[in-house]
Order: structure tokens, then sequence, then C-alpha cells
């Protein structure tokens, strides 16, 4: 039951964190989901959004679109069809985001904090110096 109460309070406080620092509007949460706030009070949405299925969040326009309509990252798709079941780090944004596969089918991209890069050893987001090239600089200079 904890895990159950801790999900929704992990989501509240990024929509919280994400309202404070910006203000009014509608903020990118990953490519499927986005905040919108109104007077530092954030709400979670998910795409798709009707009418349309299968869109991704445009923080360009502040909504839900076609993915061939939103830039990368949110817009690309990734062929997982060959891939194992995990997140691999998007070196197209300097490993800033990541995305996930499970049983061949491409589940979106999600993305790390500012100053974060995906960590694909670990399977989450980490400071660069404790990840390992290409992403981070781990190892980089050390004999």
């Amino acid at each position: 039951m904890r895990f159950f109460l801790l999900v929704p309070l992990l989501a509240y406080t990024a929509a919280y964190d994400e309202c404070y620092k910006h203000g009014d509007g509608a903020y990118s949460h990953n490519c499927r989901t986005y905040i919108l706030c109104h007077n530092n009070h954030g709400t979670l949405h998910y795409c798709p959004n009707p009418p349309a299925t299968d869109t991704v969040f445009d923080a360009r326009t502040g909504r839900c679109d076609n993915p061939n309509n939103v830039p990368p990252p949110c817009g690309m798709w990734q062929d997982c069809s060959v891939l194992g079941d995990r997140r691999y780090a998007d070196i197209s944004t300097n490993c800033t985001s990541y995305y996930t596969c499970h049983k061949g089918t491409y589940f979106g991209h999600n993305f790390c904090d500012k100053g974060v890069v995906f960590d694909e050893t670990m399977q989450l987001c980490n400071w660069p110096q404790n990840v390992a090239p290409p992403c981070g600089t781990w190892g980089i200079g050390r004999h």
C-alpha cells in the first residue's frame, strides 16, 4: 500500500516544483505526459488526448500532437524490434533523454533532470562523472 501512496506524492511534488519554477502554462514531464500549471498548482496530464491517439507532448505548442509534427526527441520513433527489454540512452540528445523498449515495442522518451545524463548500466539518470562514455566522463583521464 505504501507504494501506491508514494507514486501520487511524487507526481504531485514534480508538478509543484515545475509550477513553482516556471509559473502558469504547460510543461513537459516526459514525451507522453505534461504538467499543466495555474496559480502554482500543477496537474499531471497524459497524452494521447482526444481526438487523436498515440500522441506526444510538443513543448513548443503546449499540446499533444502527432509525433511526425513534433521535434526530437519526442517526435522521434525508435525501432525496438531487435532491442532487448530495457532503457536506452538517446545519444542524439547527448544522453539527456532515454527511451524504453519492451517486447519489441517502443514506449517513448523520458528526460533526465538538468545536469545529469542517462546511465545505461545503472538504468537511471546519473551525474556525468559517474557514467561511462559516450554519455559521461567516468574513467576519462584516469590511469
